[in-house]
């Protein structure tokens, strides 16, 4: 039995559908393609398609992955030529690999994620100004965060050691854009509009009012490759 190992791109036109939506429009774009793959046992079979970490919705990606495994062998230039003929426009399959050999699965190899977040600003920000804050929100030594359990309680987590990196790519009158990396996984996962919500209250009196696009780069494994790099 073979998987394909995939990365695909999420655009402006899908950016709005759910994580189950993205899953059913490749179930159907699969059949489109006629290509045949592989079911689990039981009394209820399902395709067995296992995706990366989940992208919010609203969110824009080019590093998004995928595993189908496969019920018949095909050529991976081909599965990605025909899976392409059969997503809707903003899906896109950018790489395509198939293996036989037992690969880990995509969550568990997963250590950090990339994104590039655009904040628009309700008013003028000094570049001067934004640099120091961000040199300031790194510099603490504990960045402490509220949020909500499985069982719905209130705990609290200090999000200052999941930061690896933060800058200011680029700044104009009223927006700029940030490159984060950040850790990502199973185990301890950050999502970058925590971390601009936090920044923007730790310069408080900064903004007004603010509104962020975030859009994933990439995934990255412990050996700082992206998942497809580690596929073989």
């Amino acid at each position: 039995m073979a998987t394909a190992r995939m990365k695909f791109s999420k655009g402006e036109e899908v950016k709005y559908i759910s994580h189950l939506d993205l899953q059913r429009t490749f179930q159907r774009a699969l059949r489109r393609a006629d290509i045949q793959i592989a079911y689990s046992q039981g009394f209820n079979p399902h395709p067995k398609l296992s995706f990366a970490m989940a992208l919010a919705v609203g969110m824009t990606s080019e590093g998004e992955y995928v595993d189908v495994e496969l019920a018949h062998p095909i050529d991976a230039k081909e599965m990605k030529e025909r899976l392409n003929n059969s997503l809707p426009g903003g899906l896109r399959i950018l790489d395509c690999k198939i293996s036989r050999n037992k690969n880990p699965s995509l969550m568990s190899t997963i250590r950090e994620s990339l994104y590039r977040v655009r904040i628009i600003c309700s008013q003028r920000v000094d570049p001067n100004a934004m640099q120091k804050l961000i040199k300031d929100f790194l510099g603490e030594d504990r960045l402490v965060i509220e949020k909500r359990n499985k069982k719905g309680k209130r705990v609290e987590r200090d999000i200052r050691p999941s930061i690896y990196e933060l800058s200011l790519e680029e700044m104009d009158r009223n927006s700029m854009v940030l490159f984060m990396r950040l850790e990502a996984g199973s185990q301890n996962n950050l999502k970058p509009e925590l971390v601009v919500d936090k920044l923007i209250h730790h310069g408080e009196g900064f903004f007004e009012e603010y509104s962020a696009r975030v859009h994933r780069i990439e995934l990255l494994t412990g050996e700082g490759n992206s998942p497809i790099e580690n596929f073989s």
